[in-house]
């Protein structure tokens, strides 16, 4: 089936431009129209090339999430009509992803979109929204059902989502970040309360304990930070990296207090894991609230400048990529 379309096209590092292409960018057995994407902080470092997240031959279309609506299936569990989602498994890494209009795409990690869920509030959640809710079940699973959470990275897609579903869920949230400016976006998302970024005391191993978990979308410092204030028996789920890839840390909080470190991998997250939390997704956020969430809907011609704004740190929280058409 060739059917005329855009795409957002990376011909190398940093450079990519829309083009009207024949046909779909994958081969999967899937063929979607795709009607939304988003913008990951993983979008902004593969589309201007600050690292190698693609693994495939340029020219190559990135995304790393999509939904929309099957056009043609050769699977019998996907028919013609049917909303599905699709996040990481290495779409726009290392197969053509989400930032076109027709795509054709494995099925491994393919969902479909729980009822009474809309394409465009799955993707206003997208790859940070599924991110989030796995992060909080670790922390369930760890026994940390109430309490104080410290967010940290909460500016951004994971850390603003996460804010949300803990304060749906009862928790009492603590939202560290260095945008004062959002802080009061925050705290309308349920943060009990704000503070700016916290640092590492090298010379202290342990720390007050304050926090009986962590969703830590940052890393590096902050992630250094956090672990000496977690609470006897914590959890602390981790998942980001924009404020480094180093851990500077000791083995007291492991072993003097008892705290799990877990890590959030939603790109290779089991199937069943990932049914569990997009269906807690529907239940905890509402349409409004997924739009509370929402930062802009832009274009596949603004992708590349809200990448080059996002990994300046000028672009926090969620971007909507409207890609649909008409068939």
């Amino acid at each position: 089936m060739k059917q005329t379309h855009e795409s957002l096209i990376l011909t190398g590092p940093g450079q990519c431009s829309i083009a009207r292409v024949s046909g779909p960018g994958g081969d999967g057995p899937v063929l979607v129209a795709v009607e939304y994407s988003g913008i990951n902080y993983k979008d902004a470092l593969a589309i201007t090339g600050k690292a190698k997240i693609v693994r495939a031959p340029f020219p190559f279309t990135p995304g790393i999430d999509l939904a929309g609506t099957v056009l043609e299936s050769d699977l019998e569990e996907y028919v013609p009509g049917e909303r599905v989602v699709l996040t990481g498994g290495g779409l726009g890494e290392r197969f053509s992803g989400g930032y076109t209009q027709l795509q054709a795409v494995p099925s491994k990690y393919l969902l479909k979109i729980p009822e009474g869920m809309s394409t465009r509030t799955c993707m206003i959640l997208g790859t940070a929204g599924l991110t989030a809710m796995l992060s909080i079940m670790v922390l369930e699973d760890h026994g940390v059902v109430a309490g104080e959470i410290l967010v940290t990275g909460a500016s951004g897609g994971v850390g603003m989502i996460a804010v949300k579903l803990l304060a749906n869920l009862g928790y009492t949230v603590i939202a560290s970040c260095g945008s004062t400016h959002l802080w009061h976006k925050l705290q309308g998302l349920g943060a009990a309360r704000t503070i700016n970024r916290i640092n590492t005391d090298a010379s202290r191993p342990l720390m007050h304990a304050q926090y009986d978990g962590v969703v830590d979308a940052a890393g590096g410092v902050a992630l250094s930070a956090a672990l000496p204030q977690v609470r006897v028996h914590g959890c602390v789920a981790a998942s980001g990296n924009a404020a480094g890839a180093e851990l500077n840390t000791t083995v007291y909080p492991f072993i003097l207090r008892g705290i799990t470190l877990a890590g959030i991998d939603s790109n290779t997250a089991p199937v069943q894991n990932r049914l569990i939390a997009w269906g807690r997704l529907q239940t905890l956020i509402s349409e409004q609230e997924a739009d509370q969430l929402l930062m802009a809907t832009v274009s596949l011609e603004d992708v590349a400048s809200v990448c080059s704004a996002k990994v300046a740190g000028k672009a926090p929280g969620r971007f909507l990529v409207s890609t649909a058409r008409e068939m």
